[in-house]
């Protein structure tokens, strides 16, 4: 009889509390359930969330990576149900420190520091990524780049009055899941 290897993207030992996580990329045409190396390969975090993964996280990281993929993204489990689509509102960090922000998002290392000016032309040629405005300490806006009122906000930020202690905190997913991101403070003109 052959054994064959077990399969990585085969669900945990009997017991082991499991999510589904469906994604529909937008146009809905169709959706798919996926796991292991291909979820990966969309949102390298999306692997990472499992039943006993705090509330707060879960809305956090599905409403960003829904956004940056331009799906929309069920993740299904024993006693969970959440939604989540590129133009929603729910997941807001709003409120919640940087340092905060970051770890429910699930964003790995510390992000690259960027000169206000730069961060205005690297921003412009996003089609999809999530701005954090933080002011005074706290974040004050969750910005989604493909969404063009998101982007008037944003402009409003780049060329409008200084803030109180204004910074922002850009990140992004790179081809294969990876996250990029960055921290500046917006340029005055």
């Amino acid at each position: 009889m052959n054994q064959f290897p077990p399969d990585p993207d085969a669900p945990g030992p009997p017991g082991t509390p499991s999510l589904q996580l469906t994604v529909a990329f937008y146009p809905p045409q169709y959706a798919a359930e996926m796991r292991g190396a291909a979820l990966a390969r969309l949102d390298a975090r999306l692997p990472h969330l499992h039943a006993r993964t705090p509330l707060t996280t879960l809305r956090a990281v599905l409403h960003d990576s829904a956004r940056l993929l331009g799906a929309h993204l069920t993740l299904r489990g024993a006693a969970l149900d959440l939604r989540a689509d590129p133009w929603s509102g729910g997941g807001t960090l709003r409120g919640e420190t940087l340092a905060a922000a970051r770890h429910h998002l699930m964003l790995p290392g510390p992000p690259r520091p960027l000169a206000g000016a730069e961060l205005r032309a690297l921003t412009a040629r996003w089609t999809h990524g999530t701005l954090l405005l933080v002011q005074g300490g706290q974040v004050t806006e969750q910005l989604n780049l493909a969404d063009e009122l998101d982007r008037l906000t944003l402009h409003g930020v780049l060329h409008g009055p200084p803030g109180p202690a204004t910074r922002l905190h850009a990140h992004r997913l790179r081809p294969g899941g990876q996250l990029e991101q960055w921290l500046a403070a917006p340029p005055r003109q």
